[in-house]
C-alpha cells in the first residue's frame, strides 16, 4: 500500500459572485465576494493554482478534485486526522 505524504488542510477562499438583474452602484457596492471553506488532501500548491483532494486509495490516486486560485486563499490550516477505535 502506497503512503499519502499529502497535508490534510482546511482551506478558506473567496470565490466569484454573480448577482442578475439591474442594480444601483449602491447595490453593487454592497455585495461581497462568496466565501469557502474546503477540506481535503493538499495535493499541489504554486503561484496560480491550489489542489486539494477529497479522496485518495491505496495506489496512489485522487478523486474528486477541486482548484482553487492561489490569489484567492484567506487562509489554510492543517488538520489532524482522527483515528476511529
Amino acid at each position: 500500500m502506497k503512503m499519502n505524504n499529502n497535508k490534510l488542510v482546511l482551506i478558506k477562499w473567496y470565490d466569484a459572485k454573480f448577482c442578475s438583474g439591474t442594480l444601483s452602484k449602491e447595490d453593487i457596492l454592497g455585495k461581497k465576494m462568496a466565501t469557502f471553506e474546503s477540506v481535503g488532501y493538499l495535493v499541489a500548491r504554486d503561484k496560480i493554482t491550489t489542489r486539494i483532494a477529497s479522496e485518495y486509495n491505496d495506489e496512489g490516486e485522487y478523486r474528486d478534485i477541486t482548484l482553487m486560485p492561489t490569489g484567492s486563499v484567506i487562509s489554510m490550516r492543517e488538520l489532524t486526522p482522527c483515528s476511529l477505535v
